[in-house]
């Protein structure tokens, strides 16, 4: 098993160089098919330490870059400069070499290695200008280096967009283990890399979902052979169990203070919606009737939550307000519909829908209009979860006894794979930002 020992030791710290230039707004980022800005991303100086490093943090930096559609990295074997260590000791980079090839961004960076602690600076520079656009130095983990690299990523979208990057966010969903029977939670980086499992009781772990601070997964266990909702600390691996009353218990989603798990229990024999308070104080129930009532999703201000019900007979979304009666139904795509997941940004809930003989992936404004079909595939997308800026959805694709999580944009227009390694992989959800 492989356990996220402790919290990430990560001291970030902003270089005081006075040409760092504030947030310029380069690139429209609600402006899709628009210029990509060309950037260069050279082979990084290693002091001390793997040379492999030299390679592998430019590259991890352009994958992550490559996925907004917005920049084009400029391929090395055009590069005329050769960057040095004296480029971070005051030598001047020679930005009319890139002008020449086409770059408008250079991006550069330092690396030592020291025991298992490695230190990395990375800069982004404007060619045309030359000036410094954002500094970072990074410090901790060796094995850790990826999570530097996206956060400079971050730094880089940033600094052309004013937008705040999701490169270092993290993807929690079940699957079956290499060995062994049941399901695991699992957790993996947003560019596929650096899986790690996060339970171990080889039984069936199911539905994981983050709190808002991203250090908590809540899920649902069959350890004791019955399925109970546990949260797990992601740093220390502790677990406690949250709700134990009733047959059928799943996590839906936290509060947005955290304070509480609004999950589906079977507490008077039908499924109905909890708001179960994590410090043990009781549960309340939200949402209940004759029928089932299940996968809650609440909006990110708490007034509201989209939720499952077949009280019209087939399973559909609807949208709760709380403090009033109004209930209404938001999915209209095909006869079964399930699985909603309302976007941090508030505006969409997304859901999957079962219409022509296989489930897609739908996305509605909460009032019910404006109903978009996203993802649809020659399988079933099913298990929709939003990115924490919005803009992108990772889900389950199935067929044929196989499955793969993959990730689209909000509006349909671009998709790619993300995980295929384990089988009966499911129930993804993204993290927030961390």
């Amino acid at each position: 098993m492989i356990r996220y020992a402790g919290a990430l030791i990560l001291s970030l710290l902003l270089l005081l160089l006075p040409s760092v230039s504030g947030a310029v707004l380069y690139i429209d980022i609600n402006a899709p098919g628009g210029k990509r800005m060309p950037v260069a991303l050279p082979d990084f100086v290693v002091t001390a330490g793997d040379a492999s490093l030299a390679r592998d943090l430019p590259e991890t930096i352009a994958g992550d870059l490559a996925m907004t559609s917005l920049f084009d990295v400029i391929a090395r074997q055009a590069y005329l400069e050769r960057i040095a260590p004296e480029h971070f000791a005051g030598r001047q980079i020679s930005f009319p070499d890139w002008k020449m090839i086409g770059a408008e961004a250079v991006v550069i960076g330092k690396v030592e290695v020291r025991g298992d602690t490695m230190t990395l600076e990375m800069r982004l520079y404007d060619a045309t200008l030359g000036n410094l656009m954002a500094g970072k130095k990074y410090t901790g983990p060796v094995r850790r280096f990826r999570k530097m690299a996206h956060k400079f990523a971050n730094e880089v979208l940033y600094a052309f967009t004013g937008v705040r990057g999701i490169f270092d966010t993290e993807i929690a969903f079940s699957a079956r283990p290499e060995k062994g029977r049941g399901k695991e939670i699992y957790v993996i980086g947003l560019d596929g890399r650096e899986l790690r499992q996060v339970t171990d009781n080889r039984s069936f772990n199911l539905f994981p979902r983050w709190s808002p601070d991203g250090e908590i997964l809540a899920y649902t266990s069959y350890r004791t052979g019955v399925p109970q909702i546990y949260v797990q600390n992601l740093g220390t691996g502790a677990n406690r169990l949250v709700a134990r009353h009733g047959n059928s218990k799943s996590p839906g989603s936290f509060s947005p203070s955290g304070d509480a798990l609004y999950a589906t229990l079977s507490v008077e024999g039908n499924s109905d919606i909890y708001r179960v308070m994590l410090n043990g104080s009781g549960l309340q129930k939200v949402v209940g009737g004759w029928g089932i009532e299940v996968s809650p999703s609440v909006s990110p201000d708490g007034k509201s939550v989209a939720f499952v019900s077949d009280r019209t007979g087939s399973p559909q979304v609807y949208v709760k307000d709380f403090g009033s009666s109004n209930e209404r139904r938001v999915s209209l795509a095909g006869h079964y519909s399930t699985s909603p997941s309302w976007s941090p940004a508030g505006d969409r809930i997304a859901f999957t829908s079962l219409s022509g003989g296989r489930y897609s992936i739908y996305t509605v404004r909460p009032d019910g209009s404006d109903q978009r079909l996203v993802v649809s595939e020659n399988g079933d997308c099913i298990d929709p979860s939003f990115s924490p800026d919005g803009r992108y959805l990772v889900y389950t694709f199935r067929k044929n006894g196989y499955s793969e999580l993959k990730i689209a944009s909000g509006d349909g227009q671009w998709h790619r794979g993300l995980f295929r390694g384990l089988s009966a992989a499911g129930s993804p959800a993204w993290s927030p930002r961390q």
